[in-house]
């Protein structure tokens, strides 16, 4: 009696580590599985970030904004042009077995955008500086019908940033100098101190 219940609690013993290392392997392939949908994720909202910011730096460049500096715009142009060839990503089948899915999930780490993204951002920037940099000297404040402002055809127009004349420079906004405005400005890629609308050294 004694050697068969001995032999009963040796069974019992085994069928629990056997169904305890059942139990693990789903949640070990659960694990896998998850990071195997992470790894995707991530590189997909890569992509789809890299295909805003592709239509905005195209959008930058075909805004006819004359710059100060010209080789930012071929610059950004050719960022475009790599960022389309290298960011480009098709969703791959997931694997069946545990192994082959932690090797695919390895492989899917090796796959990262962000260099190519923030290179895009860092161009698109120095073109939309370049752009502001050359409006800020280009752009002339006049006075008409006691009004200081940035005209065009005897009309304010729809001017906001800094513009300059022989008195100085200015925060413009809507077309009008505003001589209201005290703080920081941020204007082509420098932060400007400004006192009742004059830029101030």
């Amino acid at each position: 009696m004694k050697q068969k219940l001995t032999v009963l609690v040796m069974a019992l013993a085994l069928l629990c580590t056997l169904l305890s290392g059942c139990k693990s392997m789903p949640d070990e392939m659960m694990d896998a599985v998850t990071a195997f949908g992470d790894q995707i994720t991530r590189i997909t909202d890569q992509t789809a970030e890299a295909g805003k910011l592709v239509e905005k730096a195209q959008s930058v460049l075909s805004s006819g904004k004359p710059v100060s500096d010209v080789t930012t715009t071929s610059k950004l142009q050719g960022v475009i042009e790599t960022v389309k060839e290298k960011v480009k990503f098709e969703v791959p089948k997931r694997p069946a077995s545990l192994n082959a899915i932690n090797e695919k999930v390895e492989e899917l780490k090796n796959i990262d955008f962000t260099t190519y993204l923030d290179q895009l951002k860092g161009a698109t920037e120095d073109v939309v500086e370049s752009q502001e940099d050359y409006a800020m000297n280009d752009t002339e404040v006049t006075q008409e019908n006691g009004v200081w402002g940035v005209y065009e055809d005897g009309k304010l127009t729809d001017y906001t940033g800094l513009a300059q004349n022989q008195y100085g420079t200015w925060y413009v906004k809507d077309g009008k100098v505003d001589f209201t405005f005290t703080g920081s400005y941020d204007f082509a890629g420098k932060t400007f101190n400004v006192v009742t609308g004059e830029v101030k050294a």
